[in-house]
């Protein structure tokens, strides 16, 4: 008698010699609800689907974005409270990127502390049109502050401009225009103490280079992929950043930016619990907001050794974190007032850890979507396995 399928199925498992040669899907979520609250995200799982792209930055929900950001606090504290893991550590993520600790050294004499040396040098602008503020800055045009004796309400006095002979054909303001328009009729002779010294139908000499049109711009624009776009990591980029915050004059400004931060004590409420208060009263701070900041945070902790989180000012710093980001990434609006009783810090407070927080930053708030990604599946699952590793749970942990 023939045995049917099901038959020889019930007897016989079924083998496929073949089968280590079928490519798998890789896993994706499948009606998986939102959670609720902060207590229904398990953080093994989280770091499971980040570790295989099941989760990204746009695939977060805000209680993720929370727990990332309040794990990726409590690792760092904890790290920075041991200077040799720390250095272990960050010497770790640095090599990643490809930088050598030993190398940077050998060139912190030779690095500038310029407001802007942290970046790469921009590229060589050929000069356009020369505009009336330009002239004024360019040929040296001083302003000269008078002090009247009626000073209203402490208002600024005018700023008057101290006049100047220009005999000399070179300090003349040079425009070459494509149809050139005698402008000399609508212009007044003098604006206020400013004597117009301007030859608008001259054409510009030949080493200012010639004008550049729209539509020729246009034809040179290339749309491909670029190699190393700047919303990728740059190597170069990070190494200038680097050497920038070694730099001995870098370091003591930073310390005294870092002041305002610090608390004599710690309030008797969690990290956890006050980003949770946080996303109760200000309910707009969006995802972005929140992992933005765990990459700032970050940044400045690890790749650049500006500062070290400690309980006394995590606190201060994750309010300057949000309210900072929120400002430059998100177009809500929410009263600085009302922020600061959220955060229970004072107006004038407030506003000033939010300065100093962005000249610890050197202004530098936005980061590409590629960068946040790389972020979330390398560096911060590399803390999380590095504290692991080497602390117990709840070892150096904040959390009461």
């Amino acid at each position: 008698m023939a045995l049917t399928a099901t038959a020889i199925g019930a007897t016989t498992p079924y083998t496929n010699k073949y089968v280590s040669d079928i490519p798998l899907k890789r896993p994706a979520e499948t009606f998986v609800d939102d959670p609720n609250t902060l207590e229904e995200v398990l953080v093994e799982d989280l770091e499971f689907d980040l570790a295989h792209g099941i989760k990204d930055i746009n695939r977060l929900h805000v209680f993720h974005a929370i727990t990332i950001f309040n794990t990726m606090l409590q690792d760092l504290i904890r790290l920075s409270s041991n200077k040799e893991l720390f250095d272990q550590f960050r010497e770790q993520r640095l090599l990643a990127y490809q930088i050598y600790l030993d190398d940077l050294e050998k060139h912190l004499p030779e690095t500038k502390t310029g407001f802007h040396d942290d970046d790469l040098p921009l590229p060589l602008e050929t000069p356009t049109e020369t505009s009336f503020l330009e002239f004024l800055l360019d040929y040296n045009v001083e302003p000269l502050r008078t002090f009247p004796k009626n000073d209203f309400l402490g208002l600024s006095p005018p700023l008057e401009f101290n006049k100047r002979d220009y005999q000399d054909d070179d300090l003349k303001l040079h425009l070459k225009l494509e149809s050139v328009v005698d402008l000399s009729s609508s212009l007044p002779s003098e604006v206020g103490d400013i004597v117009l010294d301007i030859d608008l139908t001259q054409e510009a000499p030949a080493e200012l280079g010639a004008f550049i049109s729209t539509e020729s711009l246009i034809q040179t624009t290339s749309f491909d992929v670029l190699a190393d776009p700047i919303t990728a990591h740059s190597k170069e980029r990070l190494k200038k950043e680097v050497l920038y915050h070694m730099a001995p004059k870098i370091k003591q400004q930073a310390e005294h930016l870092l002041k305002c931060f610090g608390l004599v004590k710690a309030p008797p409420i969690t990290t956890e619990q006050f980003l949770l208060r946080i996303k109760t009263y200000s309910p707009l701070v969006s995802v972005s907001v929140y992992i933005h900041s765990a990459y700032m945070i970050f940044k400045l902790c690890v790749l650049l050794d500006v500062m070290k989180v400690t309980p006394l000012n995590v606190y201060r710093l994750i309010l300057a974190l949000i309210r900072c980001l929120t400002k430059k990434l998100e177009d809500i609006h929410l009263k600085q007032k009302n922020f600061a009783v959220v955060g229970g810090v004072a107006l004038k407070d407030l506003c000033k850890i939010e300065v100093s927080f962005l000249y610890l930053l050197n202004f530098k708030l936005v980061v590409s979507e590629y960068i946040l990604n790389h972020f979330l599946t390398k560096d911060y699952l590399a803390l999380r396995a590095f504290c692991k590793k080497h602390f117990h749970e709840g070892e150096g942990s904040h959390e009461v």
